[in-house]
């Protein structure tokens, strides 16, 4: 795993203005899954960008009045962010998140774990119910099909991807003790196929006094 995240932060730091000249709207599909994703009250407190990459979904999300803290492992994504947004950014794993327990009420996850091999995504999402509030939110958004390798995309440099069918991505999600809300297969307008999920931290239910 440190061999794949290395590899994949150098591709990012080496082609950040690149990718976000390529990845510079925000995609309908994204947008309706954002308004799924506010309506259940994600957006309603402090908002985890995780895998904010150059800043594109956090500057949407502080368009819309949120109050978003950007997370990366690319330094130069991350350098590119800052010209875009006002809120915090901070360069770390998602796998070792440095936030307190339940500092969130929602987490964007968009794209970002489809880079982690599938034996240690497990891990992250255990991270991300970690940071969340009991009731919050998170928005998970992976990549569909089977399997996982090293691939040559538009950059002409290796990435690590880690494709889900559906059920694949509401296990990783409920193995993690959240609970998963609404969940479906998507495709961009590039013909690729997209899983997203909605998923709550469950919110523990007080013991009844005993007479």
């Amino acid at each position: 795993m440190e061999d794949a995240s290395i590899r994949t932060r150098a591709v990012y730091d080496h082609v950040a203005d690149r990718y976000a000249q390529l990845h510079g709207t925000v995609p309908p599909a994204v947008v309706d899954l954002a308004d799924d994703f506010a309506r259940v009250g994600g957006a309603a407190g402090a908002v985890l960008d995780l895998g904010c990459g150059a800043g594109r979904d956090m500057a949407f999300w502080e368009a819309r009045g949120a109050r978003v803290v950007g997370l990366d492992l690319s330094t130069g994504m991350l350098d590119h962010a800052a010209g875009l947004v006002a809120g915090p950014l901070v360069q770390g794993d998602m796998l070792r998140l440095p936030f307190a327990d339940g500092a969130f009420t929602g987490v964007w996850s968009i794209a970002s774990i489809l880079h982690l091999p599938h034996a240690v995504a497990p891990a992250a999402v255990a991270e991300i119910a970690r940071v969340l509030k009991p009731g919050g939110v998170l928005a998970l958004s992976l990549q569909a099909g089977r399997g996982e390798s090293w691939e040559v995309g538009p950059y002409q440099e290796e990435r690590f991807f880690a494709r889900y069918d559906l059920a694949g991505a509401r296990a990783l999600v409920s193995g993690a003790g959240l609970a998963v809300g609404d969940s479906r297969s998507i495709r961009h307008g590039d013909g690729r196929g997209w899983l997203q999920v909605l998923a709550v931290r469950p919110v523990a239910r007080s013991p009844k006094p005993s007479h």
